[in-house]
């Protein structure tokens, strides 16, 4: 098992490092530091290493996600709170491989269904922490609204970062977006 994960861990960092179309399996044994032949008793295709990715992305970004939460307290602002968590599960390489597989699943019915899948068990079981941290603090339907803008916002300054932005711009977009979330999950 040590093999496959050091695969899987390789082909995120491809995917974040060269993007899917150059996340070639050549470059990813190499980064795994296995040969071709360990790489295809694991994975038969290049399709089927990247199914697994996106299962093993998931992971990693769910363990994450728990190392965020684990930083916010009930004196957290709610803002706070709700914007660490989702950047958490976005966060540098991570990040970056989630918007590279978004991308690539687009043509490909297989592989868009299992991303579909696990994002949608991810980014709810991250409401239903967001919910159980701050959720007594605003109502339902803010706190929703507030989450999905957030994921949403997330998204595009990773995309901003990936197309060569410079990085405190994300940092500036994120404090600016937690001013308006406060706002946004204020009761009126």
């Amino acid at each position: 098992m040590r093999t496959r994960a050091l695969l899987l861990d390789a082909a995120v960092e491809s995917l974040s490092e060269v993007g899917y179309a150059h996340a070639s399996t050549a470059d990813i044994s190499d980064r795994a530091g296995v040969t071709r032949g360990a790489f295809l008793h694991h994975f038969h295709t290049r399709t089927e290493l990247f199914a697994q990715t996106i299962e093993h992305l998931t992971a990693r970004q769910r363990d994450a996600v728990q190392r965020g939460a684990d930083t916010v307290s009930a004196t957290t602002p709610p803002a706070d709170a709700l914007v660490a968590l989702v950047s958490s599960m976005t966060a540098g390489e991570l990040g970056r491989a989630s918007v590279e597989l978004y991308v690539a699943v687009r043509h490909d019915d297989d592989l868009r269904q299992q991303m579909l899948r696990v994002q949608h068990d991810l980014t709810h079981e991250v409401l239903a922490m967001a919910t159980e941290l701050i959720g007594a603090r605003t109502s339902p339907d803010r706190l929703q609204g507030a989450f999905w803008m957030t994921i949403n916002l997330v998204r595009g300054t990773i995309v901003d970062d990936m197309l060569g932005r410079n990085p405190a711009h994300r940092k500036e977009m994120l404090a600016r977006w937690t001013d308006l979330a406060a706002v946004a999950l204020a009761e009126s």
